[in-house]
């Protein structure tokens, strides 16, 4: 077989590396390729399609357990319960996000109250370290 892509141009059109590409078909996530005679990896247009899905996938912060159930409905053809799973996955995505922001958002708020206790004791001649702000 000569046709087809060797997995550095498969890689770089899906903005990826060949590691990745390597470690997708470990995982299951792509299929071993047809080798040429020499034993290369060669890629067909179908095989860039899927690697370029589950790279968008990743991109949406989908994670790689979440990814083989939609490759499997993309594959069937049923794009009404791809697009309804797409959309349940990315609703809990939001949900995770902000309950990170909020963490995050506290965070920040206890970070700047400290400081400010800290700039208030800057300039005390005696060391005071038993009423730092921690």
């Amino acid at each position: 077989m000569t046709d087809g892509l060797r997995i550095g141009e498969v890689a770089r059109q899906a903005g990826t590396t060949p590691d990745t590409v390597r470690y997708y078909e470990r995982l299951g996530l792509l299929q071993p390729p047809a080798r040429t005679e020499s034993g290369y990896r060669c890629y067909s247009d179908a095989d860039l399609g899927r690697l370029l899905f589950i790279r968008r996938a990743k991109q949406l912060g989908l994670s790689l357990e979440e990814i083989p159930a939609l490759l499997g409905l993309a594959q069937k053809g049923d794009c009404q319960t791809l697009r309804q799973e797409v959309a349940a996955l990315l609703r809990q995505k939001l949900d995770e996000c902000a309950e990170k922001l909020a963490e995050l958002m506290a965070f920040k708020a206890s970070l700047e109250e400290r400081y400010q206790l800290a700039l208030q004791h800057w300039d005390e001649p005696v060391c005071a370290c038993a009423c730092l702000p921690v």
